[in-house]
């Protein structure tokens, strides 16, 4: 069995060492060669003047080339700037280290390249308070005014470079969003001021008191509907960056407050604002002019904007029930680097919610790019809670490993090999400049080189040589350029087959002309090319009914498929990312920490706590699992139903069930878990339980019971039976009479012919 293993173990390297070396032989010119990876060119080779192409670990390039006429470009890596990291307790926070590479490689070639993070202590922060001034908010905008002080004093415990703004925002000023009525323009609502789309009060400022005093002194204002103009407020503080303040060195937090749902793109049709939101600033004495001439932006032209310009946003949603609230938690959820949460009924937790989310955003770290999808760029990291290219639950000064593997899998014209990577973590400006030259040309092909040589008597002064071989101009083809197009013929078809010893002349996709394979030709973009037109374009594994799943995926290169950047698999339909083994509502864990992310699913494990569903988020053993487990004893004890009182008192020992008038039923805390269940008498009731360590510490039950089946009335009950009961009686008195008539009826008709 070992032999055999071995054996097929050899068997196994040689064929694809095997495939490798056909791959080099059969690249005829010096850049394509350079374009596969391993393959090296000799304009001179020693051993066959014919063979130029090889795989370097298959050759002995000593012996088999000149050095002067080898050509091997080798991968050249130099760290420009490499500065330590710095908490910035001191001097300037630095957050990502190196700061700047050169480097140079070939095409398919991996790169690793190892650079670190650390979350700074003392990073400065940027803090712009957007918020809704319709007449609704009167009571939370008097509250913020107050906790201005408050809130600086939290911040400068993080850090003592904090910065803090306010701007507030209602509607456009047209119908249907506001009154256009004259007496309403002014004054749309009591003690309001004109209704406006977006006012910035106070630029970005050490000073709490002028934040506060312009909360205070900011009147509110009304508009007709109830959906608010925030976004065009976001927008407008995103991209006046001069009228803002915003400083190229700190992390941005813009706080969103609103007691109202949101306009989006195409809203402004309504009023007939059709020009799409541009994304530029247009504020006039700290006021948005353009509100009725540009539509609303839409949530993933906002993201993106926001992402550009390294912006946090803290959604801030006064409590009024779940309705609005789970509508910003939704858009929290598609909008990257955000947080959001619950303001109480007058603001007064502003502080505690600022700080919450905060910890949130800058307690984890994403890494992004913006490389071309013709580079590949892969990360790894040394955390202990990875996420998809990061890490959660940092630490402050944690440093953190991370790998970025880079592979460039195009070769394009000279300009466009030339990449300036951006490797950068989310939400702040600090970078990774990767200055990468893809190399996918040859010295030799330059006409400066000794190997380039004008109407060279070799190529029959039909062509250049380069590189060791014939250019041949327009019109003539052949090892030495010996050959026209128009008159070639040939007898000898040796060098036109890839196997001397079989028949099959240019793998039977052409014909051979002056000892030269040309290929036939295919409609559209399909191509059959190569030494022996062994290659195509076309016949690659298909996926979505086009080769390689199309181009967006990847290309066909000579019946294999090359993936594009995020894909892989036989026919590149396999997503090559753990994005959508996240789930958003988690922590941030592949697969829930349960299982395995393959081709973009997971795959849970399969152990005595059976998880399943999308992210592995199910565990039918699990103690967040347990509504079944329970139910009874929540029922005896909450409701007097169910168990009786000696089985309640005996069986539920390990819980006292409280009942409450109200349960969140959209909660995010691990172990904190909503059970909604039938009880015994067919009602409908609702509990929510805590527990640690697989131990139950406290049940709530809903008091009010739903869907309970509408309960029976014993009087009617007994009146139907006593009806019933009459009825069956009269039936039978009446079958009896009927019975009796007939046999009185017979009986006389009997006495009758007895008689006569």
């Amino acid at each position: 069995m070992y032999k055999f293993l071995m054996i097929f173990s050899i068997l196994v390297f040689c064929t694809v060492c095997a495939q490798e070396t056909s791959v080099c032989e059969r690249q005829e010119k010096c850049k394509d060669c350079i374009g596969q990876p391993g393959c090296v060119w000799c304009a001179k080779p020693n051993d066959n003047p014919n063979s130029h192409c090889k795989l370097e670990s298959q050759v002995n390039v000593a012996t088999w080339c000149p050095k002067n006429k080898l050509t091997n470009p080798t991968r050249v890596f130099n760290k420009e700037l490499d500065e330590d990291l710095n908490s910035g307790k001191y001097s300037d926070a630095v957050q990502i280290k190196p700061q700047r590479v050169k480097l140079r490689t070939r095409r398919g070639e991996e790169t690793k390249i190892q650079f670190q993070y650390a979350k700074a202590a003392n990073y400065p922060i940027d803090l712009y308070y957007i918020m809704d001034l319709s007449a609704s908010m009167r009571v939370h905008k008097n509250k913020l005014a107050k906790l201005g002080g408050q809130l600086q004093k939290v911040m400068r415990a993080i850090t003592n470079n904090f910065r803090l703004g306010f701007g507030s925002f209602v509607d456009k000023p047209l119908m249907p969003f506001t009154s256009t009525a004259p007496r309403r323009i002014t004054a749309p609502c009591p003690d309001c001021a004109r209704t406006y789309s977006f006012k910035n009060h106070l630029p970005l400022t050490d000073d709490y008191r002028q934040f506060s005093m312009q909360v205070k002194s900011a009147n509110v204002s009304g508009n007709m509907d109830a959906p608010e103009g925030g976004f065009d407020a976001i927008m407008q503080a995103i991209v006046c960056k001069n009228e803002i303040g915003w400083r190229d060195n700190a992390r941005h937090i813009i706080v969103y407050s609103t007691d109202a749902e949101y306009h989006v793109a195409g809203d402004g049709k309504l009023a007939g604002v059709v020009e799409p939101n541009d994304a530029t600033c247009h504020l006039q004495s700290g006021e948005y002019v353009k509100g009725g001439e540009l539509d609303y932006p839409s949530v993933s032209h906002l993201n993106q904007i926001a992402k550009e310009n390294n912006i946090n946003v803290i959604f801030a949603v006064v409590d009024k029930g779940d309705y609005v609230y789970n509508i910003y938690r939704t858009l929290q959820e598609n909008f990257e680097n955000s947080g959001v949460g619950k303001l109480d009924g007058s603001s007064s937790n502003v502080v505690d919610l600022v700080l919450d989310n905060y910890n949130k955003i800058v307690d984890a770290v994403r890494i992004s790019d913006n490389a071309r999808s013709s580079v590949e760029i892969k990360y790894n990291s040394s955390c202990k809670y990875p996420t998809e290219n990061g890490c959660s639950n940092l630490q402050l000064d944690e440093v953190v490993n991370f790998t970025a593997t880079i592979k460039p899998l195009e070769c394009f014209e000279r300009s466009w090999n030339f990449h300036k990577i951006l490797i950068k973590p989310e939400g702040i400006n600090e970078v990774l400049i990767v200055e990468m030259e893809v190399v996918c040309s040859c010295d030799c092909e330059k006409p400066s080189s000794q190997d380039y040589v004008t109407n060279s008597s070799k190529c029959s002064s039909s062509g250049h040589e380069v590189c060791g071989i014939c250019d041949c101009r327009e019109g003539y083809f052949g090892s030495t350029c010996e050959c026209n197009v128009k008159t070639a013929s040939t007898t000898d078809n040796t060098d036109c087959k890839k196997d001397p010893d079989l028949p099959e002349i240019c793998s039977a996709l052409g014909s051979c002309k002056c000892g030269k394979c040309v290929c036939d030709e295919r409609p559209g973009d399909q191509l059959i090319y190569g030494k022996f037109c062994e290659c195509d374009n076309f016949s690659c594994i298909r996926g979505n009914g086009q080769p390689c799943s199309g181009p967006d995926h990847g290309k066909c290169a000579c019946g294999k498929c090359e993936c594009l950047a995020g894909w892989k698999g036989e026919a590149c339909s396999c997503r090559d990312t753990i994005a959508t083994c996240v789930d958003p509502r988690g922590k941030g864990e592949i697969c829930s920490g349960n299982g395995q992310c393959k081709c973009g699913e997971c795959q849970c494990n399969i152990d005595e706590k059976k998880y399943s569903g999308r992210y592995c988020e199910e565990c039918a053993t699990c103690p967040g699992r347990w509504c079944e487990t329970h139910q009874s004893c929540v029922e005896c004890q909450a409701y007097s139903t169910g168990l009786d009182k000696a089985e309640c008192l005996s069986n539920c020992k390990d819980f006292n069930t409280t009942l409450v008038e109200t349960i969140d039923t959209r909660t995010n805390d691990e172990g904190v878990k909503v059970c909604t269940v039938i009880d015994s008498v067919g009602c409908t009731i609702t509990f929510k339980y805590s527990y640690v360590d697989r131990q139950m510490v406290s049940v709530e039950a809903l008091k009010l019971k739903v869907d309970c089946p509408i309960p029976t009335d014993p009087l009617v009950v007994i009146l139907s039976v006593i009806g019933s009961i009459l009825l069956g009686g009269l039936i039978l008195l009446a079958i009896w009479k009927v019975v009796t008539h007939i046999h009185d009826g017979r009986e006389y008709a009997r006495f009758l012919t007895e008689a006569g």
